[in-house]
Formats: C-alpha cells, sequence, structure tokens
C-alpha cells in the first residue's frame, strides 16, 4: 500500500497540505481553520482531494484517440469512474519532493513512454513541476511542462480545484460562450450562455447542472462564502483562456472550477487548438488563490 504522507506549509493563519504520492494533490487549504478547499477525505482515491493537476492535458478524449503530425494515438482509460482517458497522467502518479521551505514546495513528475507500457498513457516524453507557494493573502501557483521527447508534442495544463459547498456559496465569473455536451462530456457544440448558466454577477451556486467548458474566459473568477463572509478570487495567468465549471447535486458538498488551457477534447480538433511544444521547450502557467474579507 502507497504511503500517503503529506506534506504542511504554513504563513501567519494559512495552511497548506499536500500529498505528493496521492497525485500532488492539494489535500488542505484553510484559513484560521476555515476550509477553502474541499478537505481531504483520507481515502487513496485523488478526486476525493482538494486540488490535482492536469496536465498533460484536459478533461476528455473522444474514444481515447487522437491524430497528431501524421501519427495516430490510442490511449487507455485512466479511471474506473470514466470510460475515456481523462485529465492526464500527472493526477494518477506519485510526485517527488524537490525543495521545501516554511510555506513554499516543489514537486516534480517524469514520464517515459519508453517504460514499461506507459505509452498507452501518453506518447511523448516530458517532466513536470508545480511550484506552491503560500504568501500573505493566499496561494500562489506555477506549472512547468518541459518536452523531453524527440518530437513535437502537444500539451494542455490546468488545476482541478474544489470547492466546498459551505452554506450558501456564491460564484462569480465571465466567458463569452460555452460548449455543450453529449451524454459522455464530450463537446458538441458552442452556444451562448443561457441565463441559467450566466454568473456575471456573484449569485448563489444553486444546483445549475454544469459539466461545461467555458471559452473565453477573462482569467477572473470568485467564489464567497456567506457565513464567514470570506472571498476566494481566482486569477489564472496568461494561457489559460477556460473554465471548466462542475456542479453535482449539493448533496456531494463541493463545486469545482477549473482554470485551464485548452477546451475539452482540444486534441481532436487538430494544432489550431492546443500548444504546441518543439523537443525542449517548456510551457509555463500560473494561476493564484486570492484571499478576501467580505465584510
Amino acid at each position: 500500500m502507497a504511503c500517503f504522507d503529506e506534506l504542511h506549509l504554513r504563513r501567519a493563519g494559512l495552511q497548506l497540505s499536500v500529498c505528493p504520492a496521492l497525485g500532488g494533490a492539494i489535500t488542505r487549504f484553510a484559513l484560521d481553520g476555515f476550509d477553502l478547499l474541499r478537505p481531504w477525505d483520507g481515502s487513496e482515491q485523488v478526486r476525493r482531494t482538494g486540488c490535482f493537476v492536469l496536465a498533460p492535458y484536459s478533461n476528455r478524449i473522444v474514444d481515447g484517440c487522437f491524430d497528431f503530425d501524421g501519427s495516430s494515438y490510442q490511449l487507455r482509460r485512466n479511471s474506473p469512474d470514466h470510460a475515456l482517458p481523462i485529465h492526464g497522467v500527472a493526477w494518477k502518479r506519485a510526485w517527488q519532493l524537490d525543495e521545501q521551505g516554511a510555506d513554499q514546495l516543489r514537486l516534480s513528475l517524469a514520464h517515459d513512454p519508453s517504460e514499461g507500457d506507459s505509452a498507452a498513457d501518453w506518447p511523448f516524453a516530458f517532466h513536470l513541476s508545480q511550484r506552491l507557494q503560500l504568501v500573505d493573502d493566499g496561494l500562489a501557483l506555477e506549472l512547468r511542462l518541459h518536452n523531453r521527447d524527440s518530437r513535437p508534442m502537444p500539451a494542455g495544463l490546468g488545476w482541478h480545484p474544489y470547492f466546498p459547498r459551505h452554506a450558501g456559496v456564491e460564484l462569480q465569473f465571465a466567458a463569452e460562450a460555452v460548449w455543450l455536451a453529449d451524454e459522455q462530456q464530450l463537446p458538441l457544440r458552442q452556444a451562448t450562455i443561457a441565463p441559467v448558466w450566466d454568473f456575471r454577477q456573484l449569485r448563489a451556486v444553486g444546483e445549475p447542472g454544469l459539466d461545461n467548458n467555458f471559452t473565453g474566459w477573462d482569467g477572473q473568477a470568485r467564489l464567497r462564502w456567506p457565513e464567514p463572509r470570506l472571498g476566494l478570487a481566482i486569477e489564472a495567468g496568461p494561457g489559460l483562456p477556460h473554465l471548466v465549471v462542475y456542479t453535482p447535486p449539493a448533496l456531494q458538498g463541493f463545486i469545482a472550477v477549473e482554470p485551464v488551457s485548452h477546451a475539452n477534447a482540444a486534441l481532436n480538433r487538430g494544432k489550431a487548438e492546443l500548444e504546441i511544444l518543439a523537443p525542449g521547450q517548456v510551457m509555463v502557467r500560473h494561476c493564484r488563490l486570492r484571499i478576501s474579507s467580505d465584510c
């Protein structure tokens, strides 16, 4: 059985816990004991943590197959909960600790498709690192994806944070359009955003039934928990123009608001939808979770 030891960081009233062996996931992010991300339930399921990394692609791939540079690649299913490969490689692997201080750490993992059957998960070699740093008003995140293959590689990055549904949680974000999805949660077509899915103004989440990719996102989103009068802003850096929002039934106790670099199933729509890394090239993305008092 894997050893799911956590690493703990503190800065003033902020607490951050991370489990390298469990997908390098954040297992707790709290301010003075109030959970800003869903706390890990202690299980061996990374999807029960607070946040994990999406790399080297986000969301699903049609039929688990994509074409790139004249070759066709078939990927295997990587989760018993999903019929299609989903969310890349990073969340399914143990990461290693590269450095740690009182309020920051850096984790990394390497993927080599020549090892065993790893090519069935992703056919290109890469190295991925994430820096997590507590700052005065929240958490700063950085991802660096290095193409270590001899060939160009399609690439995508993002984060999959789960936010707790503390009573009356509110959400705000603005985007240009939304992808409507089929029964496999694959995108069918872009559409204007219907009023029930319109969160341009801060409002209670409710149960809008979202599991959709919003495009033309401006990189800013906000959550607010009325009872403690706390707000949390998601501030995505350049190159994260898409936002996936997942609102399962309220009884599940969370919502997911995911900043990502490409639309769902982008691997199936050609090079124009993706960043292409030349051999040796590095893709860098940043995101910040900024806490505010909302009196």
